[in-house]
């Protein structure tokens, strides 16, 4: 059972995401609803408790009107007003206390599913980036999703589409008072349901183009402060400026097409309300006229027209946000179908410490078809380090990228200790891997936390081991605040250099048993080469296993066995002094050329 938050409406920190854990189930596309509704059924109880008593409380208005007309002034009676104005306003408080009540709820539903939402959703939208290869803009959408189904949930409009059906009681109680009112109001109802279900049509594509154009905008956004320093350089600024200016202006067309069709509708619709009371006072009137009602009918007959009418002209106000949530569910749920959070497992395996394995594998890149490793098969050992070299899109980075499982393949097999991958959770294998990337990127925070890779169970020792093993413990005592140093955010800035040297500390962290450098010396000076190196010859030392990707034939020296990649395959694969000798064209004789 999922603890609900206190009364201040503020979400629990667990993010356990149990909501979104029976992928299977919510194919079905109505699970995660139903789900949503039977974990959050105590606010909802709130909600209908108060929803029933607020719109039952909504006749006072009326009843004091009636009762003034028909009997106060009649009557002259001041204590009769007196004690009528008294009761009402005590009923006023209390409808004010059940709509904050009833809001509340509202918004602690709103936070909890939130926080409920957040891990399952950032989760499957990093899996989908891994295994779809979309762009920056498509990699935002699902926090995008989130976000305006909770903004909806937050908002007025729940309370709107909660209030909907009492529309047919108020329409009841006019016809009590006379069939007349209660037909000139129905008739209204329809027209202004017919104004709502023309807006839910015309705001549904503008949404979706809404959508499309907002993230093409970020794309383009993103790809200008990546490519800062080179536009500035090469002149190329204001060519992507105006790319950006282009999908703006679509961004911009979008949203004030949705905003023209709700500024129409929505008026048009209050607009009708107004003049629907006025209908309804005109009929009372002939009422009255005709010895039917009497003045307190036609008062009260107007009021309850504008409060039976209230939800309709509240749902059409809040109906493009409506339809934002709705489409961010529907994308959500297929999202979370599609990329479930796996279940703890029972049986844990320990950490690898074997053989690395790869039998016939082929990969695509995310999104392809097309196959940049073909049948690659190898086998590294505990104590190995091997080499892959070979010309540029021969798909050396792409065999790093499956052998650390960042990549799934087409087909083939990929084990280690004897098991695949996915006999183990993701972080528990992930922690006896170390990667450097082409491209190492850093975390906001300290340069310990980075290190550690932000494991909140990391000690100094660990911290400090690493960075002696990268060769950077001096460096980082050198740094302004030692480990304490922030970077990123503006704070401390470190050259590519420096970079790698920092990634490499953190792929050592916690004595990894195997790990997978990608061109991990490409900015490094004579003294990082002879860090590295020294790194390699330690994972070596310890038992652990090595996987380099590189170009530069002095980074050969700690390795043990050298794969020749060509096209997507390997051609060539044995000890470092074979492979180099056949390339050299000359028998082995060790060593590494100068």
């Amino acid at each position: 059972m999922i603890d609900f938050p206190g009364q201040n409406g503020r979400a629990s920190s667990t993010c356990d995401g149990r909501l979104a854990r029976d992928g299977r189930a919510i194919a079905k596309g109505r699970y995660l609803f139903l789900r949503f509704v039977q974990n959050y059924r105590a606010r909802f109880a709130v909600v209908a408790v108060c929803s029933i008593l607020i719109n039952i409380l909504t006749f006072a208005g009326s009843l004091y009107m009636l009762l003034v007309y028909d009997s106060v002034l009649p009557s002259r009676s001041v204590p009769t007003l007196t004690g009528l104005f008294v009761m009402l306003v005590v009923i006023f408080l209390f409808q004010f206390a059940f709509e904050q009540i009833r809001s509340e709820a509202l918004l602690g539903i709103a936070n909890h599913l939130r926080s409920d939402l957040f891990r399952p959703v950032h989760y499957a939208t990093i899996n989908s980036t891994l295994r779809r290869g979309k762009g920056e803009s498509d990699r935002l959408q699902p926090i995008r999703d989130l976000d305006q189904v909770h903004a909806f949930l937050s908002g007025m409009g729940p309370a709107a589409i909660i209030d909907l059906p009492w529309v047919l009681l108020f329409l009841i109680v006019l016809t009590a008072l006379h069939w007349t009112l209660g037909l000139t109001a129905l008739l209204g109802t329809l027209v202004l349901t017919a104004l709502t279900l023309a807006t839910n049509r015309r705001t549904e594509s503008g949404t979706r183009d809404l959508t499309i154009a907002t993230g093409r905008r970020s794309e383009a956004s993103l790809t200008e402060l990546r490519l800062a320093e080179s536009a500035w350089a090469m002149g190329m600024q204001r060519r992507l400026i105006d790319k950006t200016c282009a999908w703006d202006g679509q961004l911009v067309q979008a949203q004030t097409g949705l905003s023209r069709t709700m500024s129409k509708l929505g008026g048009a619709g209050r607009l009708f309300r107004v003049f629907l009371q006025s209908v309804v006072l005109t009929v009372g009137a002939l009422l009255v006229i005709d010895g039917d009602a009497s003045g307190g009918v036609i008062i009260a007959a107007s009021v309850l027209t504008g409060r039976a009418l209230a939800p309709v002209d509240q749902a059409i106000a809040n109906w493009r946000s409506f339809a934002a949530a709705r489409s961010g569910w529907a994308r959500l749920v297929a999202l979370l179908a599609q990329f479930p959070q796996p279940e703890p497992r029972s049986v844990r395996l320990a950490r690898p410490h074997g053989a690395l394995e790869l039998q016939d594998v082929w990969v695509a890149p995310p999104g392809s078809q097309l196959a940049v490793v073909a049948g690659a098969s190898l086998q590294l050992r505990p104590g190995q380090a091997l080499a892959v070299v070979g010309p540029s899109a021969a798909g050396k980075s792409s065999l790093a990228k499956t052998i650390l499982g960042i990549w799934k393949p087409q087909r083939g097999d990929i084990r280690i200790d004897g098991a695949t991958y996915d006999q183990w959770d993701a972080d528990e294998i992930g922690g006896a891997f170390g990667y450097v990337a082409q491209q190492v990127e850093l975390v906001e925070g300290t340069v310990a936390e980075n290190i550690a890779r932000f494991d909140p169970e990391a000690t100094s020792d660990l911290v400090i081991a690493a960075a002696r093993a990268a060769g950077l413990h001096d460096i980082i005592l050198g740094l302004p605040d030692g480990y304490e140093t922030r970077l990123g955010g503006g704070t401390f800035e470190l050259s590519a250099g420096q970079r790698q040297r920092f990634g490499l500390a953190r792929a050592l962290y916690r004595d990894p048993h195997l790990v997978v450098l990608d061109e991990a010396n490409s900015n490094l000076d004579a003294a990082g080469d002879e860090a590295l190196a020294r790194a390699i010859e330690g994972v070596k030392a310890r038992g652990g296993m090595v996987v380099m990707i590189t170009h530069r034939p002095a980074t050969l020296g700690p390795v043990t066995h050298i794969a020749l990649m060509q096209a997507g395959r390997i051609v060539d694969l044995d000890t470092r002094d074979a492979v180099l000798a056949r390339l050299q064209g000359k028998p082995a004789q060790g060593g590494v050329p100068a």
